[in-house]
């Protein structure tokens, strides 16, 4: 009995010396947690600076421009083709055009105003086709740049300052990696 009154005490001293050790760690962990936030390092860049000198991103909005242009003047010849055939018709038609040959008109009118609203459609779906086959190689470039310079870097994150509208980034404890970037790309 006294043994097992012993084993009882015994078991008890360890309880409260694992619960000690528990406290003590629990403790050590809680005092630590700061110091590791504050050795995490923050970066921001800024891509507008970047794309304005990046040469891929210069060619494909040169040539998106001048595919917008295009477009632009394609319905530009639609519409002087729709005003002439208007101005035609309302020179030609009166009270004693006979009735089919004015429907005949007005359905030609119609028609091209149609054509003319079909082919704004289609111009704007292939635009932003064409934009996007343009731009996701630039995009996907500039994403691999950056996360290149955040592993080199040992970076958490970065945020990029010309998309951040509502973030405010204290550049003071943030790092600016826009050169780093533009020198991954090549760019200088």
């Amino acid at each position: 009995m006294k043994r097992h009154v012993a084993n009882e005490k015994e078991s008890h001293k360890n309880n409260n010396h694992n619960k000690t050790m528990i406290k003590k760690i629990l403790l050590m962990v809680l005092m630590l947690a700061p110091i590791t936030v504050f050795a995490q390092k923050f970066a921001h860049y800024d891509s507008q600076e970047i794309a304005k000198v990046y040469p891929a991103y210069l060619t494909a909005q040169t040539e998106l421009e001048a595919l917008g242009k295009q477009y632009e003047n394609d319905l530009q010849e639609m519409q002087k083709e729709l005003q002439t055939k208007f101005e035609k018709y309302q020179n030609e038609v009166n009270e004693s055009t006979p009735a089919n040959m004015r429907q005949r008109r007005e359905q030609e009118l119609n028609d091209l105003q149609q054509r003319i609203q079909q082919a704004y459609q289609d111009n704007q779906k292939s635009f932003q086709e064409e934009q996007a086959k343009k731009m996701q190689p630039i995009i996907q470039k500039l994403q691999d740049a950056v996360n290149a310079v955040l592993k080199e870097g040992g970076y958490v994150y970065a945020i990029d300052k010309s998309t951040a509208n509502s973030v405010v980034i204290n550049e003071s404890i943030s790092t600016d990696i826009t050169a780093q970037i533009k020198t991954k790309l090549g760019i200088q």
